[in-house]
Formats: structure tokens, sequence, C-alpha cells
């Protein structure tokens, strides 16, 4: 997987971005909810800022990747 990730771990920025934007999630609660630093959560919210496009098209393969897996389930 090639997505963007925060320095030093696995957790990919599209994650954080998701529960920031998408669900809503501050970013103390971000930070809790990975155990990472909030300083780690507002990198990886500006690096999002800095590169969208690239970010939402990691979002697009990530949620093609599951629909696939979906529909090889069924």
């Amino acid at each position: 997987d090639g997505a963007a990730k925060i320095e030093g771990t696995r957790i990919r920025v599209m994650d954080v971005v998701e529960k920031y934007i998408g669900l809503g999630y501050s970013p103390e609660e971000i930070a809790k909810a990975f155990g990472i630093s909030l300083a780690s959560v507002h990198e990886a919210l500006s690096y999002y800022y800095d590169h969208p496009e690239e970010i939402r098209e990691d979002i697009r393969r990530h949620e093609d990747f599951i629909e696939k897996f979906r529909k090889e389930l069924s």
C-alpha cells in the first residue's frame, strides 16, 4: 500500500482525514483513538491540506478495494 502514512507508524493520512472530515472527530479524539501525539494528527491534516488530491485518490482506491472484496464475498 503506497498511501501516505504518519512517520514511524502504519497509520495512513487518509485514516486520520476520514475520522476528522468524514466522522467529525476532533484532533484530540483522533490522537487518542490511534495512540499518537496531537502533533502527529496535525501533521497528517497539514499533509492532507497540502496534497488533497493525493489523499482523495488514496481514499477512492481504498473504497474500490473494499467494494471489490465485498462483491467477492457475496
